[in-house]
């Protein structure tokens, strides 16, 4: 259970480095996409604002040439029904200019629904003849609020006033507030201004009031003043990231003096694609934990495979690896030698000393053989005490010379506790051209017992001699 258990745990350390590298390469690659998805937002943002500006910019030369051409002339003073007018005084008596201005807002409030029914926004003008406010939307508004919209202090703090800015902010015809918190609606809020002239006098402006919240984007977002030597900022940014000051820096210029900073920081591309590695980790783990599988099979094939092709007694292959596709490969392509061993004398060993002894002699052959010839050779133990020897790309007359190196080397070693020694009988040939092996080791096999005949008249004449 532990062994498996460390297995595990081995394997889940693997796949989550792995996988972090994988998360780390894809993030890096996939970085200028992730950003530009955050860039995309943005500018639903920055393209509305730009939207606005554009129909405000219209809007107020609208009224300013309705104001010129209006010039001389009685203005009848008509029911403002597409919007609510709030007044700073209680007298409500429209100057010639605020009819003028609330006639042509009626027309295009009538024409261009879109402008009062779209919630995100509050368009409206402000009239710094008369005191008051033609709004398009009906706010429950009380006289003190109505005052503080033509407040110096309060259009200073917010900047949403074109009446009290600079002659040199007033160039582009465009004001933007700083981000404030309107007292009215209690929304988060940006103001765009455009003044309205009548000749050289400002007699109003025309605001459109933005509503922040209506931009999903921003729902979670920071916004930061700042006053630079160059421009104005607002600094958007998600402040519930680690690390929120290390980021990528998107700029929009809303007018000459003013811009919007969107911080994307660096840990929202790893935050928000952890995910990834999740997803990864467990991928990988799955994989890994598979080809351990695999592994574990395979080896356990091999080993089968080895029980099936070696001998359990001494280690070398059997018979079977006579039909291995790499030896007849071997014998295709290099040619081969075959040698075929027999004991001497295996009997009487057995007879005397036991069958352990007997095992002990065929294990003692086996292991000179392992010292004496190649690893690419196939050392074979084919039955009892005799055994083959495989030689690829081996002519036969280097095989001879083989052969006799090592029935010397047998008879140079004892073996077992009683230091035993015995000999070996050989046949040596190589396998002809189109042969199969069989028949070669046949060949060999004959070859073999003429050797084992030869030493048995040896034996007789020696005995018959010293007899």
């Amino acid at each position: 259970m532990q062994a498996h258990a460390k297995k595990y745990t081995f394997i889940l350390l693997k796949s989550v480095l792995l996988s972090v590298l994988l998360y780390g390469v894809g993030v890096y690659h996939s970085k200028d996409k992730l950003i530009k998805n955050e860039e995309a937002q943005f500018h639903l943002l920055t393209k509305s604002i730009q939207d606005y500006k554009s129909t405000l910019y219209l809007i107020g030369v609208l009224f300013e040439a309705q104001v010129e051409a209006s010039k001389g002339k009685t203005i009848k003073e008509e029911a403002f029904e597409r919007g609510q007018i709030y007044y700073y005084h209680y007298d409500r008596t429209l100057t010639h200019n605020e009819k003028v201005v609330s006639a042509t807002a009626e027309k295009m409030f009538n024409s261009m629904p879109a402008i009062t029914n779209d919630k995100s926004h509050a368009l409206y003008y402000r009239s710094y003849e008369g005191k008051k406010l033609l709004s398009s939307k009906n706010f429950a508004m009380s006289p003190q609020e109505v005052k503080e919209a033509f407040s110096e202090k309060s259009c200073l703090a917010t900047l949403n006033c074109a009446y009290y800015m600079p002659a040199e902010d007033l160039a582009n015809r465009l004001i933007a507030s700083d981000i404030y918190q309107d007292t009215v609606t209690n929304q988060q809020t940006i103001t765009l201004s455009t003044p309205v002239y009548d000749g050289e006098v400002m007699v109003g402006d025309v605001n459109v009031d933005i509503y922040l919240g209506y931009f999903p984007f921003l729902s979670n977002k920071s916004f930061i003043s700042s006053n630079s030597v160059e421009k104005r900022q607002v600094i958007i940014e998600n402040l519930s990231y680690p690390f929120y000051e290390s980021a990528f820096l998107v700029n929009f210029d809303i007018d000459n003096n003013f811009e919007f900073v969107y911080r994307i920081p660096y840990s929202k591309l790893i935050i928000d694609t952890s995910w990834w590695l999740a997803c990864l980790i467990i991928v990988v783990f799955y994989v890994l934990l598979k080809l351990e599988e695999l592994k574990v099979k395979r080896e356990k094939l091999e080993l089968a495979e080895i029980a099936i092709s070696k001998d359990e007694l001494t280690g070398l292959y059997n018979r079977a690896i006579l039909r291995d596709s790499a030896l007849k490969y071997a014998i295709e392509k290099q040619g081969l030698s075959v040698i075929v061993v027999d004991g001497d004398g295996l009997k009487p060993i057995n007879d005397t000393h036991g069958h352990h002894a007997g095992d002990q002699a065929i294990v003692h052959i086996a292991n000179r053989m392992i010292e004496s010839f190649r690893e690419s050779d196939y050392l074979v133990r084919s039955g009892g005490d005799e055994f083959l020897v495989l030689l690829p790309g081996c002519t036969g007359k280097t095989a001879e010379i083989l052969a006799e190196k090592f029935a010397n080397d047998i008879e140079s070693h004892s073996f077992g506790d009683k230091a035993l020694t015995i000999s070996i009988s050989f046949g040596v040939t190589e396998v002809m051209r189109g042969e199969s092996l069989d028949a070669a080791i046949k060949r060999a096999d004959n070859l073999l017992y003429r050797d084992k005949r030869r030493k048995a008249r040896l034996l007789l004449k020696s005995e018959s001699k010293n007899a």
